[in-house]
């Protein structure tokens, strides 16, 4: 066995170095996809650990992975890991050092179950399964704006944060959940990371309300809250995480940069994004600081507060669940409410208009309400926006008013005349195409608008 201060090297595939050991630190690649070298002093090292793929090197800075793969030897992870365990006991103060590793080593192997994370990931599914089920009151009884919270409605701020507008929605906030919500929980523990999403959901929902934005779905709120919490986690705590529980400090950065530009997209709920970050990052201050590397049961007032935040969001489900379950008079009292309310966007009204005019269901009563809220719309938006009009049109149409859906739409078609879904409205009024055969929307027609009906804000 070489000395601790002779250079010590693991030989790597296709590459002109290695990871290499000298008397204070180790030569290491700086990621598992290249990117070039770094080096780490013993007393940075904070965790090692292997895999059937990779080596994991802990460190104050980050935390490196090579991959198994790049290794000629293919122990070579196990190897680097004794070395670097031998080096670190015969430096000053090593032996502390490996006793703080081996407790972070022994909270690595009993991760806990991630009820919170699976929870929330499961719900969200089943909400979607049930939107599909249903139709589109759902999101009627379901989104959140602000003027309608304050208005009553205060269980929005807890549904809305279950639906999604489309499956794509769903997938990938429910990806991102279940890919940076293992890593928190595992760290903070189920009753801490159930009140890191509460705070973050109401962050999202409150912040979207600041900012006035367009109605708003979709869990991205909580799963930012929990982005928010695994950073904080990373500058504040890295010397009592497990290696692989954490992401390298370039992947956050890039992840960061590239969620944030995502955000400042029209049809995504920015807002929430920031709300729920600032949220679950705050959160994750207040819980975190005596939460790791130790297996002690919660305090009582993190754990009241994790079965209060539950109880709320139970109460909030089953009281929209019973007025969805009450359709007609529900749509029709939640149309006379928006339509008599100021804080309303021409959004919001496009919206509710658009469900009514679509619905079968809907008598000639509710569709003269509907009239109102659409042309209020319309008249909010300066008749300047193509799918509003598109909505005005239909109310028309379904009303029996052929000459005023005709005019209407054709305001749509000079706005973007090389929308054939417009086109293809008109030929259905004039009755050159069945009355029951509404066009299909093909968003590639037109990448710069968005779908008709406006979509909920993502």
């Amino acid at each position: 066995m070489p000395s601790s201060s002779e250079p010590v090297r693991f030989a790597l595939y296709d590459r002109r170095t290695s990871v290499s050991l000298d008397s204070n630190g180790v030569h290491h690649p700086s990621g598992a996809r290249g990117g070039g070298m770094t080096y780490t002093t013993y007393e940075d090292v904070t965790h090692l650990a292997t895999s059937t793929r990779a080596l994991w090197i802990g460190a104050r800075d980050s935390v490196f992975v090579v991959q198994r793969k790049d290794f000629e030897d293919e122990n070579g992870p196990e190897n680097v890991v004794r070395a670097l365990l031998e080096r670190i006991a015969h430096q000053p103060g090593g032996g502390e050092q490996l006793a703080r590793m081996a407790q972070i080593e022994e909270v690595s192997r009993n991760p806990g179950t991630l009820y919170a994370t699976w929870g929330l990931a499961i719900v969200c599914v089943v909400v979607y399964a049930f939107q599909l089920l249903v139709g589109e009151r759902v999101n009627a009884v379901g989104y959140f704006t602000g003027a309608l919270t304050i208005d009553g409605d205060w269980w929005r701020a807890v549904t809305a944060n279950l639906l999604h507008g489309f499956l794509a929605h769903l997938a990938l906030n429910v990806m991102a959940l279940l890919g940076l919500g293992s890593l928190v929980e595992r760290a903070i523990g189920t009753a801490r990371m159930v009140c890191v999403m509460a705070v973050s959901a109401a962050m999202a929902m409150w912040a979207s309300a600041l900012s006035n934005s367009a109605p708003v779905v979709g869990v991205s709120g909580v799963v930012f809250g929990v982005f928010g919490a695994l950073i904080w986690l990373e500058y504040r705590f890295p010397d009592r995480l497990p290696a692989w529980w954490r992401v390298p400090r370039r992947g956050l950065h890039w992840m960061l940069g590239i969620s944030l530009l995502l955000s400042l997209l029209p049809f995504i709920a920015g807002a929430a994004h920031v709300g729920g970050f600032f949220g679950g990052t705050a959160a994750a201050a207040v819980l975190a600081w005596n939460s790791l590397g130790n297996r002690r049961p919660s305090p009582s007032w993190v754990r009241g507060f994790a079965v209060a935040s539950l109880a709320v969001s139970v109460v909030a489900v089953s009281t929209a669940g019973y007025l969805v379950a009450r359709p007609g008079e529900y749509v029709a009292r939640l149309a006379e409410r928006i339509y008599a309310l100021e804080d309303v966007m021409p959004e919001e009204l496009n919206n509710m208009a658009w469900l009514i005019a679509i619905d079968p269901d809907s008598d000639r009563a509710l569709l003269q309400l509907s009239l109102q809220i659409a042309e209020r719309a319309a008249l909010e938006s300066e008749r300047e926006e193509a799918h509003i009009l598109d909505t005005l049109a239909e109310v028309h149409f379904q009303l029996g008013n052929v000459d005023e859906a005709v005019a209407a739409i054709d305001e749509a078609i000079a706005l973007i005349p090389d929308r054939d879904y417009y086109h293809e409205q008109r030929r259905r009024f004039l009755g050159e195409r069945d009355a029951d055969d509404r066009p299909h929307y093909d968003p590639r027609d037109d990448l710069e608008e968005d779908p008709q009906p406006e979509e909920l804000r993502v």
